[in-house]
């Protein structure tokens, strides 16, 4: 897969760049390595890479503009794009995915957790099971640990949409699903916040500040 890292910390994104090489060079090939901005937009239209890996911080408008700007060709041709980022407050996690990213990872992660939202970013072009690798603080591990690190943009939704007091028939026609489907997100939620029930589960992004009373009163007409 080719690569473009895009981050404005040039020993950060040079370190990716040496990890990804390191572990992982019959696989990867990292096309180019520049600031956000402009640079980052000239060099993927010249370089058309697989994926590029772009750095969110303060600066949201920049971060809007710069994807904007990559992601104006056909969608046959643009590259998925990853995000990295410091951030943790989920209210901004939330405009952030809302910028177009495939996949958002916390720079906490490994580069092993890297790599893997690298395949299941090209694996998943239509963007449905967008994976967040979230550090250990915002999601804890369960005991086994397997996969508890990360949540699906879908199960995010579904979480606030809970958090609501929705039924998933509710849940279902709101986010245009099966009620079948629904129940598997659930399912899928709560080892990875180590809860068993809708109930603990809103309780818990509630005492974690995941979720903010106005995100939980906001359409409550729905509900």
């Amino acid at each position: 897969m080719r690569v473009l890292l895009a981050d404005d910390h040039r020993m950060f994104r040079e370190g990716i760049a040496r990890m990804l090489a390191s572990s992982y060079m019959e696989e990867v090939e990292v096309v180019g390595k520049t600031d956000t901005g402009e640079e980052a937009v000239a060099l993927a239209q010249k370089e058309r890479p697989d994926v590029v890996i772009m750095q969110v911080d303060e600066d949201l408008e920049k971060a809007k503009n710069t994807l904007s700007q990559i992601l104006l060709e056909d969608l046959t041709t643009s590259p998925m794009v990853i995000i990295l980022t410091m951030f943790e407050n989920p209210r901004i996690l939330r405009d952030v995915m809302k910028l177009g990213p495939n996949t958002f990872v916390h720079k906490s992660a490994s580069v092993e957790e890297l790599f893997s939202a690298l395949h299941t970013t090209l694996d998943d072009p239509t963007g449905e099971n967008v994976v967040m690798v979230m550090p250990q603080m915002v999601l804890e591990e369960s005991e086994d640990g397997a996969g508890a690190d990360v949540l699906t943009k879908r199960e995010l939704e579904v979480l606030v949409l809970v958090a609501r007091g929705m039924s998933n028939r509710k849940i279902a026609g709101y986010l245009s699903l099966s009620e079948g489907t629904v129940k598997r997100h659930l399912a899928n939620i709560y080892p990875k916040l180590d809860v068993n029930s809708r109930g603990e589960a809103m309780r818990k992004a509630l005492d974690n500040e995941w979720l903010t009373i106005h995100e939980i009163t906001a359409d409550a007409d729905q509900g």
